[in-house]
């Protein structure tokens, strides 16, 4: 459910609650009349300011759409999101490409490590996940090459195309400058 149908339902539970409380106050203790359509273009009017002052977004959906075309409220549509092309290059002859990731829950939160280790082919050679504890999400990055670069020379393949979405890790790498707690891991796998 989008934050703004859920914005809707909430202010219409609790407006709707309201005016059945109050019709029925009205009739029982001031014993006044009540008719069900002007009680529906209260809670209509009640649904239309709550749409006013919501701040939520719906999803630019179908479903969405019929919804609050039905009761006819403002629509607050989300940001259209860009849809990007790309293409994963399989790696040349005798090369293994290697991509990788780490990732932590939170920063620093609990995190891990994942790689996958493909041929020219594109046949999945390996797989490595790993448990990390607590760590930052660098450090999970910069963790997830290292085993990567210790995993490929275990297995003696001589030449890996690394692939990781973290441009900071990768930078601290080619410039020889990862963090310090991890240079001895990183000459070991060197």
């Amino acid at each position: 459910m989008s934050p703004y149908l859920k914005d809707l339902w909430i202010g219409d539970i609790w407006g709707g609650t309201s005016l059945i409380w109050l019709a029925r106050n009205n009739s029982i203790f001031e014993e006044k009349s009540f008719s069900l359509d002007q009680e529906k273009r209260k809670w209509y009017k009640q649904l239309h300011e709550t749409a006013l002052l919501s701040q939520g977004c719906m999803n630019n959906s179908l479903a969405d759409l019929s919804i609050l075309h039905k009761i006819g409220v403002p629509l607050h549509p989300g940001k259209w999101l860009k849809v990007f092309s790309c293409f994963w290059e399989l790696p040349n002859h005798d090369e293994i490409k290697i991509n990788t990731d780490g990732v932590a829950r939170g920063n620093p939160g609990k995190g891990g490590i994942g790689c996958i280790f493909r041929d020219s082919e594109g046949k999945v050679l390996d797989t490595l996940t790993q448990g990390l504890g607590l760590v930052t999400n660098y450090m999970a990055e910069c963790k997830a090459i290292i085993k990567e670069v210790e995993l490929t020379a275990s297995n003696g393949w001589l030449i890996a195309w690394v692939e990781s979405d973290s441009k900071s890790a990768v930078k601290a790498f080619n410039s020889d400058n990862i963090p310090w707690t991890l240079e001895a891991e990183w000459d070991n796998a060197k």
